[in-house]
Parts: C-alpha cells; structure tokens; sequence
C-alpha cells in the first residue's frame, strides 16, 4: 500500500464514480420497472376500477424521467471514463450530474405528492383515499419511490464528487 498523503487517486476516483453511477442505473431501472408494471384491479360497492400508473400524470412523469435518467447515468458513465484523461470534460460531466439530479428530484417529489393523495386523499378537495381499496399497487408503488429517492441521493453524491473534482482542476 502506498502512501499517497491521503488523496484520492484517478484510479480510485473512477472506480468510486463507475459504482455508483451503475448504482444509479441500477435503481432508476428498479423504479421504472415497478412503476411499469404497477396496477391493480379491486372493487367497491360492487363497482370494479382499476389503479394503474399510467392514470396519474406524475406517475408517467416518474418513469419517463427514471428512463430519461438511466440513459443520460449510462451516457455519463463513458464520459468519466473519459474524463480521468483528459481534465476538460470533468466541468461537462458536472453539468450532467446536476440535470440528472434535479430531474430525479423533480420526479420523485411529483410522484410523491400524487402518493400521499392515494394514501391519506385530500379531503378539501373531495378526494378520497384508495389505498385501502389496492393495497398491493400502493405498496408497489411505495417500492418504487423508495428506489427513486434511492436514485436521487446519489446523484446528489455523485455531483458533490464531480464538482469538487471540477475545483481541483
């Protein structure tokens, strides 16, 4: 083992932001995959309906953007490859961390909101619950946030690390 002072090496810089961007893909595609498949059929008062993601605005927004977000981790994860070379493209690939940060933010925080609906309703508006009606679909759904926010923190990681990369450089 060699005494570097305590710095991180390129080498091991790499291999932290290769892991965690395969991480990212990793529960973006998790999110999605669930979200996708997400839907329910139960019945109330002898009236049958059907809870599917595909009804809800963010929940179409959270997938679009989970696959938006894969491609564009997928996309970054060559381009710090490339970075470890040549010094100039490490701002470029903040600049990507960051919009794929606030997209995943933006993303999770829409499907939430429209989660928290389906769990308490919103009685102000005449919205009533319907967790109580599909449990299964509001746990799966419940999952699939989890991943998201999951997706999210590291990318915000993933952008501290690239814009103190940025500084030094």
């Amino acid at each position: 083992m060699g005494d570097n002072g305590g710095k991180r090496t390129p080498s091991m810089n790499l291999a932290v932001q290769v892991s965690m961007r395969v991480l990212v893909i990793g529960t973006a595609l998790a999110s999605m995959g669930l979200m996708i498949t997400n839907h329910e059929v139960a019945s109330v008062y002898g009236i049958a309906f059907e809870a599917k993601y595909s009804d809800s605005s963010a929940f179409r927004y959270l997938v679009y953007a989970d696959i938006a977000i894969s491609a564009l981790t997928l996309f970054t994860l060559v381009w710090a490859c490339l970075a470890v070379r040549n010094r100039g493209l490490v701002f470029a690939l903040f600049f990507f961390d960051l919009l794929a940060t606030l997209t995943a933010m933006s993303a999770f925080s829409a499907a939430t909101s429209e989660g928290y609906i389906g769990k308490y309703g919103n009685t102000h508006a005449g919205w009533l619950p319907i967790c109580g009606y599909v449990h299964g679909y509001c746990n799966r759904g419940t999952l699939s946030l989890a991943f998201s926010f999951a997706s999210f923190l590291l990318l915000f990681i993933l952008t501290v690390l690239t814009a103190s990369a940025a500084r030094h450089h």
